[in-house]
């Protein structure tokens, strides 16, 4: 709904920017209509005052005109008249045939105001008279508008009022228009909100928004349909993966337990007990596999809880490294360790148990991926804003298709191998940090790098 606000913000600010631009926007074009149309206007050369300047009568009676005078009668005017103050012509120039030679005082006032026969006049009172100029017939709109000087200030102080009152009302407008989109357009938020949240939405399929509305809600309806098939999916699939590893409990302890007792059994060949070694080593390794099936898909579907405390990597470093010291001390096992003293008092926070297994994985997946003597470096290191475990080792490594499954993971899947590298993945992911596997050639080196959420 905050979005919607903006958007009403914006369509009104728009709105408003449109009215104010289309103002300026028809000032503009009045001003230029005023510069264009003053181009037709009459020069200086050419006004009345100044024609009338050349025409001057002389002593016999008779009239001369100036070059100039001459020069603008025949440019701007189709013919021009002299009238004495009895209303008689006392000279002309190419004055038409049909029109009289003497004006009364009332058709006079008249000519002068509006037309004489059609003819737009000007006229030009002078010691000789009266000089009336005329352009030619149709060929000007000369009409007259008086105003009081009541009316003018009347029109000073109300031009302002009115063009406020047009931007309230364009405001007035645009927020009507707004609202009504807002109404509108509300439900359809409303809606997308709740398929954001996970929810259906069922809106109603009528007015502007009618049919985006009904597309939301076949959208909403194959949405929630695709939700529950997963979530079907999903749940079938953790359920079947607990049931088997609980179901493979049982059997798989029978045989570690029977496999131990024959190969403790002093009276059996050494040949027997070493095969009954072999299976007891096996079963052991099928049910940490399956515990870390059982582990993984509940950190895929985010299923397991973390039990989040402060502790010491150092002193979880130490352990998982005489532990895999301890219990493959045959396997010929080179281990490194390099935690720089201002690391070793180091405190942070995370599931330490997780932690301490997706470390485990690593050692173990060095020691099982290498025949012979395997060289493995265990180290820590901090800063103020993260800290890190790297597993380096001179193995073969991994291929890179192995690689490239590990580091851009196909969502929802579990892999068919490598399950404990996965594991290390998932669980550096539910602490909020990352994992890197690189070849070092020859050799594998793995980085888990997590926040420091204390110090």
């Amino acid at each position: 709904m905050k979005g919607l606000g903006r958007i009403l913000g914006r369509y009104v600010g728009a709105a408003i920017g449109v009215g104010v631009f289309l103002l300026m926007l028809n000032f503009a074009a009045f001003i230029a209509f005023l510069v264009y149309s003053s181009q037709s206007a009459p020069e200086i050369k050419d006004r009345v005052s100044v024609i009338a300047e050349g025409v001057r009568r002389q002593t016999d009676g008779s009239f001369s005109v100036s070059e100039e005078a001459r020069t603008a009668l025949n440019d701007r005017y189709a013919w021009a008249m002299q009238l004495d103050d009895e209303g008689n012509v006392i000279w002309s120039d190419r004055m038409p045939d049909a029109l009289p030679r003497h004006y009364t005082a009332r058709e006079i006032a008249s000519f002068t105001r509006w037309y004489l026969e059609d003819y737009p006049v000007y006229v030009w009172a002078d010691e000789d008279g009266l000089l009336v100029l005329a352009s030619a017939a149709g060929s000007e709109w000369k009409y007259l508008m008086q105003a009081s000087t009541d009316m003018i200030e009347q029109a000073s102080a109300w031009g302002p009022a009115v063009l406020i009152l047009n931007l309230l009302a364009a405001l007035a407008l645009a927020l009507l228009l707004g609202w009504r989109m807002y109404r509108a357009a509300a439900p359809l938020a409303e809606g997308i909100s709740g398929l954001a949240r996970g929810e259906g939405a069922n809106l109603p399929e009528r007015g502007v928004l009618g049919p985006l509305s009904a597309d939301v809600n076949r959208a909403s309806e194959k949405l929630l349909a695709q939700r529950t098939l997963l979530s079907k999916r999903d749940r079938t699939r953790t359920e079947w993966i607990a049931g088997v590893s609980h179901d493979i409990r049982t059997p798989l302890s029978l045989v570690q337990g029977n496999a131990a007792q024959l190969e403790a059994d002093q009276a059996l060949p050494e040949q027997t007990r070493n095969k009954a070694a072999v299976i007891r080593e096996q079963s052991q390794r099928i049910g940490k596999l399956v515990s870390d099936l059982n582990l993984a898909s509940k950190l895929e579907y985010e299923l397991q809880p973390l039990h989040i405390a402060t502790f010491r990597p150092a002193a979880m470093l130490r352990m998982a490294a005489a532990d895999i010291l301890n219990n493959m001390a045959g396997e010929g096992i080179s281990l490194e360790m390099d935690i720089p003293p201002e690391t070793g008092g180091m405190t942070v926070s995370g599931d330490e148990v997780l932690l301490r297994r997706a470390v485990d994985n690593l050692l173990r997946n060095s020691v099982m991926h290498y025949q012979g003597c395997v060289q493995i470096r265990l180290a820590l290191a901090a800063d103020e804003k993260s800290w890190s475990v790297t597993v380096t080792d001179d193995g073969t490594g991994l291929d890179d298709e192995t690689l490239r499954r590990l580091h851009q993971p196909r969502e929802g899947a579990l892999p068919a191998h490598g399950l404990g590298l996965v594991l290390v993945r998932q669980i550096a992911s539910a602490h909020g940090g990352a994992v890197r596997f690189e070849n070092t050639k020859p050799g594998l080196k793995v980085v888990l790098s997590f926040p420091r959420q204390t110090g």
